[in-house]
């Protein structure tokens, strides 16, 4: 079966099952309609237009109930306006709309009398005003969960209004002003930072919330000094890298409140005065104001190994199959495959680097160590692959005892698992990465793991 007739068929099957569902929705319908539920029966309606809109019974069905369920509405529309409750009939009026408009979109005809749009914005009008006034009753005694609850009442009638923006603003903008402000005193100026920047977002300008923002970055900022690594090993500048990684980490993260002291001032510093880590930790205090630093970053590698494996080679007996014709009892041409005796040779190499890295973040006032871990981490590639000199499409993984004299041990693994997996290995990656990258690697895992606990640290808790 073509490609075509199978689309034509799938489409076929899914335009009946539409069909059929229509139908369904459609007499479930005239029996609500029978029993009296008029706005259930124009639901199933519409649905059975949804599904199959050139359903005709289902068009007049809703052109008579729908009109029907449509003056229901407009008649309790207009019971509330004339009764003077326009929350109501402001309610009403949106449902006869949003009936109006589907049965349109499903090629029913519908329209509302423009007498009732004219009761509509008068009722309109004074709803607005009431939720207005209830709202800024609300905000004057402070309530302001209730007064953008009261204001959310009007979401739905797309209403562009000055005052009526700047209440919402106003509902939203001032508690979480509150908030900030509450978090500021407390010393929460992290939370106050982000507090002040929402209210910003929500209500540009308002109060002072611009400059407490500000205010509280500057308060909330965490300068951290990163001092030279401490190693006993020749690293080949492997320490100035990891260093540079760390900074580098904290900087990509745009974390506002972290900043990290110029490397070049504090190896200035330690020189200038002649400081020893060990000194420096011990004067933390010191160090901390001579850098304007909050605390200060000691890190240390205790290891550090580095493994180039040699390479491995293996020679492996196999089979190569040779497609060959021949004719059977009945005279009949076929193709069988003849087996000989071959070898291949499989290749494998390892390249190793481990670490042991230790680190203290300090704080500069107490001396305190706020953040600290010991990282055991090691970066590894290997790679194992098969080299075999000719076609490899019926090459065969296999044993024999000998190459060339045929031995009842001689055994061929023609298994498809046994086949696949030598393929892979023939097409397999042969190039392992070298002791650099693997290096590389092994650094941005480092300070990786180390600006991230930085970074969580929060000194407010």
């Amino acid at each position: 079966m073509n490609k075509s007739l199978l689309l034509a068929l799938f489409s076929s099957f899914l335009v009946i099952g539409a069909c059929s569902g229509s139908k369904r929705y459609y007499k479930y319908g005239r029996k609500l309609e029978s029993a009296g539920l008029i706005a259930e029966a124009v639901n199933n309606y519409m649905e059975a237009l949804r599904r199959n809109p050139s359903n005709i019974e289902a068009q007049i069905a809703l052109s008579n109930a729908g009109k029907i369920y449509l003056e229901q509405i407009l008649s309790e529309f207009y019971v509330a306006h004339t009764g003077g409750d326009h929350e109501r009939a402001v309610m009403r009026y949106q449902s006869a709309m949003r009936l109006d408009r589907d049965m349109k979109n499903l090629g029913v005809n519908s329209s509302i009398s423009d007498h009732y749009r004219q009761m509509y914005l008068q009722s309109e009008r004074i709803f607005v005003q009431k939720v207005v006034e209830r709202a800024e009753d609300l905000l004057a005694e402070e309530k302001f969960e209730e007064a953008e609850a009261e204001l959310n009442k009007l979401n739905e009638l797309n209403i562009r209004n000055e005052e009526l923006n700047n209440l919402k603003s106003l509902t939203r903008a001032e508690p979480r002003y509150r908030n900030a402000m509450r978090a500021y005193n407390e010393g929460k100026f992290r939370t106050a930072y982000y507090g002040f920047k929402e209210v910003e977002s929500i209500r540009s300008g308002y109060k002072d919330a611009k400059r407490m923002m500000d205010l509280s970055l500057e308060k909330a900022l965490f300068v951290i000094a990163i001092m030279p690594v401490e190693t006993s090993v020749n690293l080949n500048e492997y320490d100035q890298q990891i260093v540079n990684a760390i900074i580098n980490q904290i900087l990509r993260s745009n974390n506002p409140f972290v900043k990290v002291v110029d490397r070049r001032r504090t190896e200035t510093l330690m020189r200038e005065r002649n400081l020893t880590l060990l000194n420096a930790m011990r004067t933390s205090r010191e160090t901390g104001e001579l850098l304007g630093a909050n605390a200060l970053l000691f890190c240390k590698i205790t290891d550090w190994r580095t493994k180039e494996g040699p390479l491995q080679r293996e020679v492996r007996p196999g089979y190569l199959g040779r497609e060959i014709k021949i004719r059977n009892q009945e005279g009949v041409e076929v193709v069988t495959v003849e087996y000989s005796k071959v070898q291949y040779t499989v290749f494998s190499r390892e390249n190793e680097v481990r670490c042991s890295f230790s680190y203290q973040l300090v704080s500069a006032e107490t001396g305190e160590v706020l953040v600290s871990d010991v990282i055991e981490t090691r970066q590894s590639d290997r790679v194992e692959y098969a080299v075999y000199q000719g076609d490899t499409r019926l090459l065969y993984p296999g044993t024999w005892q000998s190459i060339n004299k045929p031995h009842p041990s001689d055994r061929i693994d023609n298994s498809p698992r046994a086949k696949r997996e030598l393929d892979q290995l023939l097409r397999a990656r042969q190039t392992v990465a070298d002791l650099s990258t693997l290096q590389e690697r092994l650094l941005q895992n480092i300070s990786s793991r180390v600006a991230n606990s930085i970074l969580a640290f929060n000194p407010e808790k």
